[in-house]
């Protein structure tokens, strides 16, 4: 018979265990020493200061002169306006078609609107149709001797009218031009001013300006000719 032989395993080592301190040291550390905690900042100084009595007076003061500099303006303006259409030269090569602005203005006017054509050596600086309960129509030139002229017209020749074309004016004599019986006028006491003054069919007509009367004469015969179509 054989024998069995066994083998015994051999014991396994003990494992040693490894006590891991957690409990802080109480000894120096190597690391940095603690900074103490920042005290607080001192706040900016605002730059606002409370109204005070000075300040508040200087203010009042500043706002008082503003004010009444603006008044100033406002009344400098109301009064001397802000210069003339008269004053005003037209702009090199600029031209006024007063015969286009007649048309466009015949289409709202009660009467027939005048567009004269005194000739190449008048100049036409503006022309302005006002409609409403009075309709106007006012046409501004230059005359060959380079006086100012407006022709003013409206549905009747009336005082108003008279007085808003040439205040102060006063009848010198009567005429007539191109059938129509007219009068010359003369201007107030501070107004060199001459007019003419027609009573059309169905209109009236002032011709009023620094020309001489032959210039003032040539214009209204060629306004009253342009309203027989």
């Amino acid at each position: 018979m054989h024998d069995v032989q066994h083998d015994t395993p051999a014991a396994e080592p003990e494992v040693a265990r490894v006590a891991r301190d957690d409990a802080p040291s109480d000894g120096p550390s190597d690391g940095p020493a603690a900074q103490p905690a920042p005290g607080p900042r001192p706040r900016p100084k605002s730059s606002y200061e409370l109204p005070t009595r000075q300040n508040t007076v200087l203010r009042n003061i500043l706002w008082a002169l503003g004010l009444t500099m603006a008044v100033v303006v406002v009344m400098a303006v109301a009064f001397f306006g802000v210069g003339a259409d008269l004053e005003r030269e037209p702009l090199e090569n600029s031209e006024v078609d007063v015969a286009a602005s007649a048309e466009r203005a015949q289409d709202l006017a009660a009467f027939p609107v005048a567009a004269p054509a005194p000739g190449e050596a008048w100049a036409e600086r503006s022309a302005r149709f006002t409609d409403g309960q009075n309709q106007r129509w006012q046409v501004q030139y230059s005359s060959p001797s380079g006086a100012h002229v407006t022709l003013t017209q409206e549905g009747e020749l009336s005082a108003p009218m008279l007085s808003a074309a040439l205040p102060g004016a006063a009848v010198q004599e009567d005429l007539e031009i191109e059938g129509t019986t007219c009068q010359v006028l003369a201007g107030g006491d501070e107004d060199d001013r001459t007019g003419i003054a027609c009573e059309g069919e169905g209109f009236g007509l002032v011709v009023a300006g620094t020309a001489d009367r032959a210039e003032l004469e040539e214009l209204t015969a060629a306004a009253l000719t342009s309203t027989r179509g």
